[in-house]
């Protein structure tokens, strides 16, 4: 039963350049990447039921040899709390990549994200004050503007750990997949049961699209575009947005905001910290 495999999370910690890789390797076939394909982590998706699911593996189906594995990024999977029940339900024995990045960063990097796709035109600072009720008002909200709430680790994997064998679970550091990419992508390998390889050139490592941050120059356009894509005019607002978009670092986190978020994801630090020692201790013996 496809997928043997899911890049399941976090958002903003890595997936996509993570499934670019993969995605070259020749033992492994991955479905494109799609947020209309987030079957088990989007309630609404999930509606459209197991048929319409299985239909998005039909091209790579055709495509599959005997020692083929087959896979999918879905990178809400930690944050919707029916997602891995889902997962289970459909296939047992899908095996399931986290990666994570710092709770506080992971959360900055979305803002700006969603600041930079015009969907979101509050400061940080408000935006997390009015996040835990706006994202009660709907599903839409909580999808969008789940900045704080997407980075409790300690909770979400707290249950995931429970429910998936740990030999189908693998987590893994955004550090390390930035600054090892080499040894961190032979432990998903060997996790997944491809053959490793020798150079990151073999996945076509240096063509890989980048997807570097682009900020938009006008806070008045952002706020235009937030207007028109939520009186449906979607493609208007991006096109009038992208005009004034370039390519920019987001500005350093105001360290006192940092202080608080320190405070109210203490034990979500320390999961992001164990894991992030647990895998640095991986490559060290994967080098010996």
């Amino acid at each position: 039963m496809v997928p043997n495999f899911i890049l399941a999370g976090a958002m903003k910690s890595g997936t996509t350049f993570l499934h670019n890789l993969l995605e070259n390797h020749p033992q492994i076939l991955i479905i494109d990447r799609d947020m209309d394909y987030a079957y088990f982590d989007d309630d609404r998706i999930y509606k459209r039921g197991k048929e319409w699911y299985l239909s998005l593996f039909e091209k790579v189906l055709k495509d599959k040899e005997e020692d083929t594995i087959i896979g999918q990024t879905s990178a809400d999977c930690n944050f919707n709390p029916g997602s891995i029940q889902r997962i289970l339900d459909h296939n047992p024995d899908t095996k399931l990549i986290f990666v994570l990045r710092h709770p506080i960063d992971r959360a900055y990097s979305l803002y700006w994200h969603q600041y930079g796709m015009g969907r979101e035109y509050r400061k940080f600072e408000y935006a997390i004050k009015i996040e835990p009720t706006l994202i009660t008002k709907s599903y839409h909200n909580f999808k969008h503007y789940s900045y704080i709430e997407r980075s409790r680790y300690n909770s979400q994997f707290k249950e995931i750990i429970k429910l998936v064998p740990a030999e189908n679970l693998l987590f893994m550091d955004f550090e390390s997949l930035v600054k090892e990419p080499l040894a961190t992508t032979n432990i998903v390998l060997e996790f997944l049961g491809a053959n490793k390889v020798d150079d990151l050139k073999k996945l076509n490592f240096t063509e890989l699209p980048r997807n570097p941050a682009k900020i938009p120059t006008s806070h008045v356009v952002v706020v235009l575009s937030v207007f028109m894509q939520n009186m449906g005019m979607i493609r208007i607002g991006r096109r009038i947005l992208n005009l004034f978009r370039k390519e920019s670092r987001p500005p350093k986190l105001n360290e006192d905001t940092r202080k608080l978020l320190e405070l109210e994801l203490k034990d979500d630090i320390l999961f992001f910290e164990k894991v992030k020692s647990d895998f640095v201790s991986k490559i060290k013996t994967t080098k010996i």
